[in-house]
């Protein structure tokens, strides 16, 4: 029993959070690169959160687009994610460069996506490129 219980509490802080303190996530894989999660990405977008709903197992956020690089076209857009203390803490009246999937046909970010407060997302904004205007409050 006791090696069980050493061996659970061994690898419990062995863990360590992703590499970026900047993140709005933690992951324990290292983050992809700027053109794979573009790619494997429904909808890559920058913009300011409006509304928080938080619910049993997920939390939405309401965001007004100010630029997209794919797949949002809309000027608001709703993003799930889980309600884990891994996943975004999307903050109202804060900016954020996300990176979404689709899961049951919404879009969501979980907590390994490459999503970040607008911040610090210098180096990510100049590789993306210059990207679709959605918004005239905000510029980036």
């Amino acid at each position: 029993m006791k090696t069980v219980v050493l061996f659970l509490l061994t690898s419990l802080t062995y863990v360590q959070p992703s590499y970026e303190a900047h993140s709005t996530m933690r992951c324990l894989v290292e983050p992809k690169s700027i053109k794979v999660a573009l790619k494997n990405s429904a909808a890559v977008f920058s913009g300011e959160v409006l509304e928080i709903r938080s619910g049993v197992t997920s939390l939405q956020a309401r965001f007004r687009v100010e630029r997209s690089w794919k797949g949002v076209e809309e000027e608001q857009v709703t993003v799930f994610t889980e309600n884990t203390a891994e996943s975004p803490h999307y903050r109202v009246g804060e900016r954020y460069l996300v990176f979404a999937g689709i899961r049951d046909g919404k879009l969501f970010t979980g907590n390994c996506s490459r999503t970040k407060r607008l911040e610090y997302a210098e180096e990510d904004l100049k590789q993306l490129g210059e990207g679709k205007g959605h918004s005239k409050a905000g510029s980036i």
